[in-house]
């Protein structure tokens, strides 16, 4: 059976009009067009749904029974394409995506009050985990997109850098280091440290910036979360390497945060999103979004595929 979706609307609007005249007008057809239509969709079913006069059109008790049905059935499409037009438009859309704790708890506040007034109806679902929970989850498509750090060994995804975030030493306000503004990496030998775990996108670059600098250092403790670490060197267990976005508030009147020099070390922020998905038009606008509110100027790491 071939019933196509022009010839249904057409026998509706006649059904409801109780004219040709009339419902051609309503849908933009000439008469003979509209007959045309509806004479086809009675052949195809080989049933009468009108019965025609010079003066009137009345339905057959078969073509009472299509308008009932035909009627629920192209609303239910009209709605359904319509909130497909509004998907396709940003204007609603779930957007399921992983971050680290630090960007969770520096960056996406922004982003989500950005993307809220923009797109009301766009909900984002945050997952803060590890930076190499981020890539995993990534890959495997349980995330649309994610943003961490460190090395993106999977040629499956693609990467996009968004931002440079500075290390630096985060320690007590009384500890003799926080009269400084800047610190030297090699300054920090012998101190007891508080480290990011290997979970963390950081440490690599740490451990290397370290040891480049000659710089041997006592790893008293490790922990995966940034805040952790933060609580430890607050409780004077040691002194901590973190990423900027990680470090307290310049406020926070037990912990200051010094800058690391000589050299100074960044980690490179990452977007990163599988190569062979497109992202729905929600996750690109919010990606979009977060490009525009944090782009540094590093180049594309690798050609971006088609969103």
């Amino acid at each position: 059976m071939n019933i196509g979706l022009r010839q249904l609307r057409a026998f509706l609007s006649v059904a409801r009009r109780g004219s040709f005249t009339r419902a051609a007008e309503d849908v933009g057809l000439s008469q003979s067009a509209l007959s045309l239509s509806v004479r086809q969709l009675e052949n195809e079913l080989g049933l009468k749904l009108l019965d025609r006069t010079t003066r009137q059109v009345q339905l057959t008790t078969v073509g009472q029974t299509l308008v009932a049905t035909g009627s629920r059935l192209v609303d239910e499409l009209d709605a359904t394409l319509r909130e497909l037009r509004d998907i396709g438009e940003q204007h609603r859309g779930r957007v399921v995506m992983a971050c680290v704790p630090a960007v969770a708890r520096s960056l996406m506040p922004k982003c989500v009050a950005h993307c809220s007034a923009k797109w009301p109806n766009v909900s984002l679902s945050i997952d803060d985990s590890a930076a190499s929970d981020v890539i995993r989850k990534v890959g495997r498509g349980e995330v649309e997109f994610g943003i961490a750090s460190g090395q993106i060994a999977s040629s499956e995804l693609y990467v996009q850098p968004l931002m440079d975030d500075p290390f630096c030493l985060v320690c007590r306000r009384d500890d003799p280091m926080a009269k400084n503004r800047n610190v030297r990496w090699a300054e920090l030998a012998d101190r007891r440290l508080v480290m990011l775990s290997n979970t963390s996108g950081s440490r690599q670059v740490i451990e290397t910036t370290l040891a480049s600098a000659g710089t041997q250092v006592e790893v008293f403790l490790e922990l995966a979360q940034p805040s952790s670490v933060l609580g430890m060197v607050e409780a004077g267990v040691g002194i901590a390497i973190v990423p900027e976005l990680a470090a307290p508030r310049k406020d926070d009147t037990i912990l200051a945060t010094l800058r690391l020099v000589k050299p100074e070390v960044s980690r490179t922020i990452l977007l990163l999103r599988r190569r062979d998905r497109s992202l729905s038009p929600a996750a690109s606008a919010v990606w979009d979004a977060l490009l525009h509110l944090y782009r540094g100027t590093g180049k594309d790491l690798n050609p971006a595929p088609d969103r």
